[in-house]
Formats: C-alpha cells, sequence, structure tokens
C-alpha cells in the first residue's frame, strides 16, 4: 500500500485498483462460498480483517443462518441461527442500516462461539445485505479500527457488492413461483395500513392485478396470437377475449 507521502492522488489509485480487482473478482464466483470468499480476501487485503461472517434469511426467511464464516474466531458458529427479529444482527438486516456491536459473545445468533482465548468483548461491525428494500441477510466482520468509521463505510460498500449476485446465486434458481409471489405479497401487505389502505377491495384488486400480468405477459410471449396465449394459460380463446375486453387490455393494432 502507498505510504502518506505518496498523497492523496496515488492512494485514491491504488483503491481503484484493489476495488477494481475485487469487483472482477465477484464476477468469476461461482457460488455463495466462493463469493464470501472473495469479499473476505479483499477485506483482509485492504483492512487486515481476520475474522468474518455472512448470515442469510433461510427459505421461510423467518430464520438467519450463519451460511459462511472466515478465521478463528468465528468458525464454531458456522450453522448457528437466530429468529430474523433477534439481537443487533436481526436489527441490521431489518432496518437496512450498519453498526458496530460491542461483544458479539451476547449475540443470539452467535452462541456456537467460544469465549476461551477472545478478548472479553469481541468488538465486530455489521452490515445488510440487501435487494431493494428487500433484506437479504448480513455481513460481519471483526472491527480493524473501533476508533474509526471507515471500517464500516468499506464493509457496507462490500455488502452492496454482493447483495446483486448473491440473490440471483441463492434465490434466483431455486426459488418457486409461490415463493416469489408470497414473499412479494407479504411485503406489500406489511407496508398497508390495515384500516384504511385496502378500501374493502384488496382480494379484488390483487386478482385482477395478477390476471392482467399473467394475459399481458402471455400476450407478449405468444406474438399476440390469442389462441396460443389462451392454450398456454388454459383457459380457452372465448374466456381470454373477455378477459382483455373487462380488464381493459390494449393490444397492439394490426
Amino acid at each position: 500500500m502507498p505510504s502518506p507521502q505518496e498523497g492523496a492522488e496515488g492512494l485514491s489509485a491504488f483503491q481503484f485498483s484493489q476495488w477494481y480487482e475485487f469487483n472482477q473478482a465477484l464476477a468469476s464466483a461461482k457460488d455463495v462460498c466462493s463469493l464470501f470468499s472473495h469479499s473476505m480476501a479483499f477485506l483482509a487485503k485492504i483492512a487486515e480483517v481476520k475474522n468474518g461472517l455472512l448470515g442469510l434469511l433461510d427459505g421461510t426467511r423467518t430464520k438467519l443462518v450463519v451460511q459462511e464464516v472466515y478465521g478463528q474466531a468465528l468458525k464454531h458458529v458456522k450453522g448457528s441461527s437466530c429468529q430474523a427479529d433477534e439481537g443487533h444482527c436481526g436489527e441490521v438486516m431489518r432496518r437496512g442500516s450498519s453498526r458496530a456491536i460491542a461483544n458479539v459473545l451476547k449475540e443470539p445468533l452467535l452462541q456456537g462461539i467460544s469465549a476461551e482465548g477472545q478478548p472479553p468483548g469481541l468488538s465486530c461491525i455489521c452490515a445488510p445485505l440487501r435487494w431493494g428494500d428487500i433484506p437479504l441477510g448480513i455481513l460481519l466482520t471483526e472491527n480493524p479500527n473501533s476508533s474509526s468509521k471507515d471500517g464500516l463505510t468499506v464493509l457496507e460498500t462490500v455488502a452492496a457488492c454482493i447483495s446483486p449476485p448473491l440473490v440471483v446465486m441463492r434465490w434466483g434458481k431455486d426459488a418457486s413461483l409461490d415463493e416469489i409471489l408470497m414473499s412479494k405479497l407479504e411485503r406489500a401487505v406489511a407496508r398497508m395500513d390495515l384500516q384504511t389502505e385496502s378500501n374493502g377491495n384488496l382480494m379484488a384488486d390483487v386478482v385482477s392485478l395478477v390476471e392482467r400480468t399473467l394475459i399481458l405477459t402471455a400476450l407478449k410471449k405468444s406474438d399476440y396470437v390469442q389462441l396460443t396465449a389462451a392454450r398456454f394459460l388454459g383457459i380457452n380463446r372465448n374466456t381470454l377475449r373477455k378477459k382483455i375486453k373487462d380488464l381493459d387490455i390494449t393490444l397492439p393494432k394490426p
């Protein structure tokens, strides 16, 4: 790493090179394990981080599970889990804001950690993994410099870099249609006011939206050949024509 005497310009060039190499490594990652390994190797290089873990929501999205670990201090917590709303780690994931954790030995997610040989208060920093407003999990590492906010800023940036490929690797291929719909509907309904926002029409509105989306997608997929689209949807052509009219779907002119 360049010395301070080399000036800000040289340091910036060095940092750019390091981040470029990191992003190239992420592009070559084939699975969650390699994605995490590249991230920790990068953090070890630029901040001398020696311990870290990757915690992800499970299939039910109710539990946070330690999927990958790095370093000796956290080696016993792989596979540990807690409820998604427990501890500082759960709070970081839900709120989408990073924070320092003064003593991870008290964290529900890290109950498997051994205090033997560790400092009395193992200080760590934790950043959320998110896709838009969708929580995915957390990235936690030891705090390389507890007196500075630089480590937290770097960890936040790394978490932001790995979140998109993580979505594809973990959920993009494996999520079923009902899991995708359930997840999206749960988030949408959770943001609504129970007393006012549905106006008593929530069921009808959702059914109408789903029907309209399916029909439009099927029509585009079939190049607007209605018979083909109807067969794809599992309905007859007359039913499709009626729904197109009822849902006010505009078809392209021939």
